[in-house]
């Protein structure tokens, strides 16, 4: 019962966090401008590999390889151990010693392929910026795509360590909050941390919002 009360509360949190982490997002792309070569090649990337996904070709199997791949990076990460891992075009299976809801939920929000570009990208000389920046872009493309593919299927990850109505608000909300992360270490005019700042301000103002509106409907 008490974990049914947290898991409530935090799908709620969750919710409003990412309806106002939204709104911040659309504020800050509203009147946003491409004006260097990394942020055009990034573009180009995320574009050229939705196209392909689109028109041509979906890569499920190396989607479903880094899908079973960030079940055992994040199980690393708690302790946990990989025991056995199957991949195949149909599906993948991964078992592991221990669990939890990050783990379970890690590869919807978590985009493998884009974080190993990143760290290329940190690591690299600035002339080969623009280069990595198009293969971050055209991987971060694979992922929401992909992610998106996979979970108009029945997922059980989505119910092993919570529910679904909790597991889908906190997919978006790590997803839009990793986007803009990523977007801010290519982007001169992406602060992130002005970014979290305002969208949990913005829960206030979305809370208070509410309140006048019952508050209006019980008059």
């Amino acid at each position: 019962m008490l974990k049914k009360i947290i898991y409530l509360f935090l799908t709620g949190f969750f919710l409003l966090f990412s309806l106002s982490a939204l709104m911040e997002f659309i504020k800050i792309f509203k009147n946003y401008s491409i004006t260097t070569k990394i942020e055009f090649f990034f573009i180009l990337g995320f574009a050229v590999y939705l196209i392909v996904h689109i028109v041509f070709y979906k890569p499920v199997f190396i989607h479903v390889m880094s899908h079973e791949l960030t079940h055992m990076l994040w199980a690393f990460l708690f302790g946990g151990k990989t025991k056995k891992i199957e991949v195949s075009e149909n599906g993948g299976k991964v078992v592991i010693n221990k669990s939890n809801f990050l783990i379970s939920l890690a590869p919807y929000f978590f985009p493998l392929y884009t974080f190993i570009f990143i760290l290329i990208y940190l690591i690299a000389d600035k002339k080969f910026y623009p280069f990595i920046a198009f293969f971050i872009g055209s991987s971060l493309s694979f992922h929401i795509a992909l992610t998106l593919h996979s979970l108009r299927q029945s997922q059980s990850d989505l119910k092993e360590d919570s529910n679904i109505v909790f597991s889908l608000s906190f997919i978006f909300f790590m997803n839009l909050i990793i986007i803009v992360f990523i977007l801010s270490l290519l982007s001169e005019k992406i602060n992130f941390i002005y970014f979290i700042k305002n969208s949990f301000l913005g829960i206030f103002i979305l809370v208070k919002k509410i309140f006048i509106k019952i508050n209006y409907f019980l008059k």
